[in-house]
Formats: C-alpha cells, structure tokens, sequence
C-alpha cells in the first residue's frame, strides 16, 4: 500500500500488486480508521499482509494464506489548557493603565505637577548636587525643556521607524495625552528589536515554557480560575539605558522602555495522547513599563541616570512645568505587542 500524505490532504492508494527484487507481494486493507480531533489528524491502519517466502508462495494446510496484522498509529497532541499568565501589577484608573507593586502602590515616577521642595528631594535621595542641577533645569523656559526632551527621544530613534517618528509620537504623548497608554503594536520597531533580540528568544521564552510545563505536570492547570491569573517567576528581559547609546540592535527598545515591569502572555498547553509529553506554545507577549520620570531620573540614590540627556528635562516637565495645569506632562504605560 503507498500513501501519500501532504500539509492539506491525505490521499490513499492502493495497489494489488508491486514487485521487490526478490519477490511477488500481496496486500489487502481490511481497514483503514481516520480521526480528527480538535484539528489534528490521526491516521491508524490495520493491515492485512499476504506472507510469502523468498521467490516461493507459503501457504497453511487449508490452502490459506497466512496473515500477519500490522498497526502503525500516529502519536498526536491534544489540546489540554490555554489562556494567558502575568508578570507585575497593574489597574485600570480612567482610561490609564498604571503599574503599581504587589500591594497595590504607584512609585513616584506616577506622580505628576508635585513641586516637590529640597527637604523631599533629599529625603529621597537626591543629594545637593543634584537638587542644584533640578533647580538650575527648571529655570529654563518649558519650550526649551520640550525640545531638549524631545530631540534626545527623536536621537534615540532609528531610521527604520521614519527618522525619528517614534521619538516624535512618544514626546508629543508625554505633552498632551493626559497618561493613556502608548502601545508599540506588532511589527513597530521597538516590538521587532525585542522579538529578534537573544535575552527573550532564548532567555525568557525558553524559560517560561518551562516554567509553564513544570507547573502544568505538577497541578493539571496553569490558572486556578479565570480570575485568579498565575504570576509568573521567570525573569523578565531588561534593556539598559546605556544600549540606547551603543548597542544598535536594541536601542529603541532600551530608550523607550528599559527596565520591563510587567508582562502578560497567552499560552497553549498540549499533551500528546501516547506518550503523554507536554508541549507549550506561547502566541503572544505584551510588556508594559513606565514611562515617566521618578526620583533616580533626578539622580537620587547615586544613580546617574541624570547624565542621560533629557531625562532631567523630563523630571522637570513632569513635577514643576505642570502645577497650575496638570493636563500635561502626565507619565504613563508604554506596551509593547509580538506575535509569535
């Protein structure tokens, strides 16, 4: 029997007679069972072979052939869960999606049009240095504040995404978007730079498959319920702001995110029928990260974030340039899709 199987169709020949170098063979289908389930095809067939010996028929005492049942049975996969997994903490406030720890508080980076005087910089760690830098920031006009901001962004930029329009749409959101979401979606620049880049092809998504498998064997489930999201543990990639400067492959990705705080991502759970191994598919991964600037974007903790250009611009657009109208200079979530 000679089957030809292709992506789209099984077809089925069969021949009553072919040749060997040796022999004349004999073969009969008494039956041939396809099932398809959940979109994938299994194919068992029960065989009937006419034995025959080298160049010489062999038959029984009652002038039978003698019969010989062979089985060939394909070891498919079944879909057994599907949904998706988290990383971090976020809710929805008017229209905002902002990111908050696991008890449910906002980091400063959220706060916005505060004026926060010397005693509170300092007492976050920001040292005299680098309240006399703010102070001296602040006392440039906003216009200035805005196109320094703006032009580090657009610096930031790649060719690929039309000379600087990333920069240019993610500053002029920070101006008057009043803190809704930006999402870089599939296929943006930022989505393909960590799509491509090695720390989540074979870092994280490695990882987290086996963490989701390990979990699955271990509790016959990833989520308790629909309302109960399991938190993952695997590490989230990280882009560090000074790839931004030299690191080409990366470098939106590292400007307009950076330090990743949260991660939602769909998965499917496969099982197959005999041998019983699981298999994960992860479809999706949407990472969120603030974009606003908190007190290390000042300098505090000894950190020299400040040296970065604009990012003291920005400390001083979002905490002083918006007392008297709070519409603008909002922080918010930057999210950014893939497909896979």
């Amino acid at each position: 029997m000679a089957i030809i199987k292709n992506a789209k169709n099984i077809n089925i020949q069969v021949k009553n007679e072919y040749k060997s170098i040796s022999k004349v063979s004999y073969e009969e289908s008494e039956e041939v069972i396809i099932d398809a389930l959940n979109e994938n095809l299994e194919l068992s067939s029960q065989k009937r072979v006419v034995k025959q010996g080298f160049g010489k028929e062999s038959k029984d005492d009652d002038n039978k052939y003698e019969y010989e049942y062979e089985y060939e049975e394909k070891d498919i996969k079944i879909l057994v869960d599907e949904g998706v997994v988290k990383k971090g903490y976020w809710i929805n406030e008017h229209g905002k999606t902002v990111i908050v720890n696991n008890k449910g508080h906002r980091g400063y980076d959220w706060e916005f049009g505060d004026n926060p005087n010397k005693e509170m910089m300092k007492a976050n760690g920001m040292s005299d240095y680098d309240i006399f830098n703010v102070d001296l920031t602040k006392s440039y006009t906003e216009t200035y504040l805005k196109t320094e901001f703006k032009g580090t962004l657009v610096g930031f930029s790649d060719v690929e995404d039309g000379f600087g329009q990333n920069g240019r749409d993610l500053a002029n959101h920070f101006f008057s978007k009043q803190g809704i979401p930006f999402v870089f979606g599939v296929g943006s620049n930022p989505s393909n730079e960590v799509k491509d880049s090695g720390r989540f092809k074979k870092d994280f998504l490695n990882n987290l498959k086996e963490e989701l498998k390990k979990r699955y064997k271990e509790k016959k489930y990833i989520n308790q319920s629909l309302t109960n999201i399991y938190q993952f543990s695997t590490k989230l990639p990280y882009y560090g702001p000074a790839e931004a400067i030299y690191n080409p492959f990366v470098n939106e990705a590292a400007a307009f995110i950076g330090g990743i705080q949260g991660c939602i991502a769909s998965y499917k759970i496969y099982q197959f029928q005999k041998s019983k191994e699981i298999d994960v598919e992860i479809s999706k991964v949407s990472f969120l990260d603030t974009f606003g600037a908190g007190w290390e974007d000042g300098g505090a903790s000894g950190m020299v974030k400040q040296w970065i250009p604009g990012l003291v611009a920005m400390f001083c657009l979002q905490h002083f340039k918006n007392v008297k109208d709070k519409t603008k200079y909002q922080p918010f979530a930057v999210i950014i899709d893939i497909d896979l």
